[in-house]
């Protein structure tokens, strides 16, 4: 079976050797080349037989989101995968938009690396997993933003519903997250929500809003609210 053949662009010459030294036992993957510069890089783009391109982000000369954009540029068929130090959501956001199909810390071990490397060479994502958190995270942040913007004109969702009835049981925000296995960011996310659409000022004025529109009443003839048995 022929090896991937991969190419760095990382200004750490000893990180590069060390990745080196790592792969010569690891029969799928063979480092064919590397540079120190970017733009020595690009002049020798054109020449280059390569499956995946391993990007450094924090390089002087050109950052390796810049770079990521003229290699996508140059050959839009190009995989590439960032090997950095960087774990922010506003690095991995940049890369990505430039091209890049995975996104990997330069602390993962070397079985990841060569997961990484392999899953990208076929057109795929890859996430590492000392980031997948941070990336989870902000989808998740991003989600609620969404679901809050021109909340006034909304009516309250499902879900929303579920919190309103916790909460009017007195609920923490902590109880109501694990017993809806969803975190507590995401509850404060839809109490606010809730406070804004129904006008309330608390847990009395969620209450006085559910006996007005029948919330109560409606989850209590589905079974869901009732507490008689």
């Amino acid at each position: 079976m022929t090896p991937l053949k991969i190419y760095m662009i990382d200004d750490h010459k000893l990180f590069i050797e060390g990745i080196f030294a790592l792969l010569v036992d690891e029969p799928e993957i063979e480092l064919v080349g590397y540079s120190l510069d970017p733009q020595e890089f690009l002049n020798r783009f054109e020449m280059l037989d390569v499956d995946v391109y391993l990007v450094d982000i924090n390089m002087p000369k050109m950052s390796g989101i810049i770079l990521a954009e003229m290699i996508m540029k140059r050959n839009k068929k190009a995989k590439i995968l960032a090997l950095t130090m960087y774990d922010d959501y506003q690095h991995i956001k940049k890369m990505i938009s430039k091209g890049v199909l995975g996104y990997i810390l330069k602390s993962a071990n070397i079985s990841e690396l060569v997961t990484a490397v392999k899953t990208v060479s076929v057109g795929k994502r890859f996430i590492g997993s000392d980031i997948q958190e941070t990336v989870m995270s902000q989808m998740e942040e991003l989600q609620n933003l969404e679901e809050y913007s021109d909340i006034k004109k909304s009516r309250l969702t499902k879900r929303e519903i579920e919190i309103l009835l916790l909460i009017i049981r007195e609920l923490s925000n902590k109880e109501i997250a694990e017993k809806l296995f969803i975190s507590e960011r995401t509850v404060e996310t839809h109490r606010k929500s809730i406070l804004a659409k129904t006008n309330a000022k608390g847990s009395l004025g969620l209450y006085k809003y559910a006996i007005k529109h029948a919330i109560v009443q409606a989850h209590q003839m589905t079974g869901e609210e009732n507490t008689s048995n």
